[in-house]
Order: C-alpha cells, then structure tokens, then sequence
C-alpha cells in the first residue's frame, strides 16, 4: 500500500511525516494530512461519482464534487 510504505506507521517505529517524492519535502504533524498530500502525487483515482462518472483521488475531493448534483 502506498502510504504504509512511504509514511509508515508510529506503531511499527517506521513513521515518517515528510514526503520524499521527487524531492518534495512536503512536512505536517499529522499522518493523515501527509497521506493525502502524496496522493496529488499520482494517476490513482478510485473515488467515483455515481452519477457523472468523474474520478477522484480523495473521498472529500468527491463529497465536495457531489454537492454540484
């Protein structure tokens, strides 16, 4: 899983708060914060909207789209 490998987790003492992607240096406080910004980093998009069919790379990204509708 991307984010188990590139930010880890505090109970396996691998956590990691910095994205390292192309050098990106991008820091927070939160794991949570930090997975989300290293999927701007890629092409996946499994959040779909049901009703127009447009992809999203995270579910709040969808939530906010599907408010249009």
């Amino acid at each position: 899983h991307l984010c188990d490998d590139h930010v880890g987790r505090k109970a396996n003492n691998n956590l990691c708060l910095t994205c390292y992607w192309n050098n990106c240096r991008y820091t927070k406080k939160k794991r949570d914060h930090v997975t989300s910004h290293i999927r701007k980093h890629i092409e996946f998009k499994p959040h779909i909207c049901q009703t127009c069919y447009r992809a999203f790379k995270r579910p709040q990204d969808l939530k906010k789209h599907q408010a249009i509708h």
